[in-house]
């Protein structure tokens, strides 16, 4: 499978799962299964087992579930924690890729989730201009 480019159509990079949820329900959807079930394995039932207290139909709504039971239902999936998982280290990788990429830094900001202040301090960090971020500057 070919690498996924690090700021996918939505603004993210959906691991795993996460990925077709993503595509079929929309980012929300991938956002609130992360939540309730990444990090863990889930069942993800085809479209005529889901109920009203499914996890699935609770998380997502009834749309989305029964999109998501149709292209993955049938089966039990490790759930990616998200497209961030809360890494301070993936948030600050996100952001070089995001200016790296050229984006502006408040479109940068809404896609990964901070305050555009934070992309700025990032911006304007040692390291941002292409020099090892561990190493000191002597001038």
């Amino acid at each position: 499978m070919p690498a996924r480019p690090p700021f996918d159509a939505d603004g993210l990079h959906w691991p795993g799962i996460l990925a077709d949820i993503a595509e079929v329900a929309g980012p929300m959807a991938a956002y609130r299964v992360a939540d309730v079930r990444g990090g863990v394995p889930a069942y993800f039932p085809r479209p005529e087992g889901l109920t009203d207290d499914h996890w699935l139909v609770v998380a997502c709504g009834w749309e989305a579930a029964r999109r998501i039971a149709r292209r993955v239902g049938g089966g039990k999936f490790e759930v990616p924690l998200g497209p961030l998982s809360g890494n301070r280290a993936a948030v600050a990788r996100a952001i070089r890729e995001g200016l790296a990429q050229g984006l502006p830094g408040l479109r940068v900001a809404r896609m990964v989730g901070v305050d555009c202040r934070t992309v700025r301090r990032h911006r304007n960090e040692p390291g941002a201009d292409g020099e090892h971020e561990d190493q000191h500057r002597l001038f």
